[in-house]
């Protein structure tokens, strides 16, 4: 699947535990501290990416799998200016927050870092997340940031993978496999946590059938990206095959027989790692779309569609957007990064006039196409970069009334904030899956006159490190044009 960041071990080996450290000290200040040394520590607290954060003669030192209050010896796997990265080598007692991950390949698969961390406790860790990422970047204090929206069952609530998949020359077999954490190198394991039980059964069968159809020219097979509709529980598969030659039509028929997909497509990716997709998308058998439904719409999800991984909490995050937004029947809403249009579609239901800007041409055809799907004709799509269109509509003397931003883990650019500030709307909504960018952006739009009124964390990906926000901004002036 698309794993998160995470960090790999070193080496084993390496001298006794040489000194103490924590949060009382240890190691002498200045002592130099290098890879395959040893020392006990004890984490005070967790960083953004869920490693327990140690000290080591005042240098900190990122140890994954160690929390806050439980003490461990480590191994020193790299050493930079200012922080060092270690390994548990062996851990004194558990906090009592720790539980025991379900999934045997936590630790070895990249995906996620924090199953080991009861889910009230993880809940807890991303709020503060963002709390602190206000008052270190925007220097904010006192904004209210709720408690982060959580799932009932924070399992099993991916609709979209990708699964590396390994090919063994001795066997000629293809097996589901995971990338480990911060590398490239694959781990084969029996499923995921994350991924629909019905979703795993259909990996394995296509894994097996790709085997049984191609013999060694499966490991010409590079990827599968599977989605399922949370709607109607049907499934897409799409092979990712280092070349257009690799002979999949036929087999793309024997798949479209596994119940319950009903779509099978195919992309051209040369490269293993890094991008899975390739420029284009063929679909070779069955439907051309899933569909999706949020609130009183219905979405077609094409292959290549963006559309939020979790669509239980996707619910709830565009719930709270419509809430932040407060709009009136007459408003203007300008829909940043829009994406396919999922919010932009939500909101033209209940405003006069809807504009989405888009870089990506297909999420913008998308977003055309689920809005004459849903019978919205008040809502305009264009395909153009943000920074470029946005400052040219608001020089030409565009305004609205609320503006939504929803930008990549980079955050908006400076740009874009400067025409909203020059927009002038009443409210703005900024969704973001990056605190310390959102955090950024705030200030800028704080400086410009707004204030943040609050701020909902959503747990989109219930055991990794990531949350997702929704702040809501109000222009100090308040309704006045």
């Amino acid at each position: 699947m698309d794993v998160g960041p995470g960090h790999g071990a070193g080496p084993a080996g390496g001298p006794p535990c040489e000194a103490a450290a924590g949060p009382a000290g240890g190691a002498g200040a200045g002592m130099p501290v290098r890879p395959g040394d040893r020392y006990a520590v004890e984490a005070v607290r967790l960083n953004d990416d869920g490693d327990g954060v140690a000290s080591v003669g005042g240098l900190t030192v990122f140890v994954p799998g160690l929390l806050p209050g439980e003490q461990a010896d480590i191994e020193i796997t790299a050493v930079e200016r200012r922080f060092a990265r270690g390994r548990i080598v062996l851990r004194r007692g558990d906090a009592q927050a720790r539980v025991a991950p379900p999934c045997a390949a936590f630790g070895i698969c990249g995906g996620c870092q924090l199953q080991h961390l009861a889910y009230d406790a993880q809940l807890a860790h991303k709020r503060e997340v963002v709390v602190q990422a206000l008052r270190r970047i925007a220097r904010m204090e006192g904004v209210t940031v709720h408690p982060t929206l959580g799932m009932a069952a924070p399992w099993r609530y991916r609709n979209q993978v990708q699964v590396p998949l390994s090919f063994d020359p001795a066997t000629r077999s293809l097996t589901p496999a995971f990338f480990a954490p911060g590398s490239h190198a694959l781990v084969p394991v029996p499923g995921c946590h994350l991924e629909p039980v019905e979703m795993e059964r259909t990996i394995r069968a296509v894994a097996d059938e790709l085997t049984s159809s191609l013999g060694a020219r499966a490991a010409r097979v590079h990827h599968l990206i599977v989605r399922q509709s949370f709607t109607t529980g049907a499934q897409m598969v799409v092979f990712a095959a280092e070349a257009e030659d690799v002979p999949l039509e036929e087999v793309a028929q024997r798949v479209l027989a596994i119940p319950p997909v009903v779509s099978v497509a195919r992309t051209v990716q040369p490269n293993r790692h890094g991008l899975v997709w390739g420029r284009t998308v063929d679909v070779l058998a069955g439907d051309h779309h899933l569909t999706e439904r949020i609130g009183d719409l219905e979405f077609l999800i094409s292959p290549r569609s963006f559309f939020q991984v979790n669509t239980l909490q996707a619910r709830r995050l565009y719930e709270t957007a419509l809430a932040y937004a407060e709009v009136r029947p007459g408003d203007r809403v300008l829909d940043g990064y829009c994406g396919t249009g999922t919010l932009a579609l939500m909101f033209a239901r209940r405003v006069r006039q809807v504009a989405g800007i888009e870089a990506v041409a297909a999420a913008v055809a998308d977003a055309r196409v689920n809005a004459a799907h849903n019978g919205i004709d008040n809502a305009s799509f264009v395909t153009g970069q943000v920074e470029r269109v946005l400052p040219r509509w608001t020089a030409e003397g565009r305004r609205f009334d609320v503006v939504l931003l929803d930008p990549p883990r980079r955050g908006c650019d400076r740009r874009v904030l400067d025409a909203v500030l020059e927009a002038r709307p009443r409210r703005v909504v900024y969704v973001s899956c990056n605190p310390a960018t959102l955090a950024r952006d705030l200030r800028v739009l704080c400086d410009g006159g707004y204030h943040v009124a609050e701020v909902q964390p959503v747990d989109m990906f219930p055991q990794t490190s990531h949350v997702e926000c929704c702040a809501q901004l109000i222009r100090e002036d308040g309704d006045k044009k």
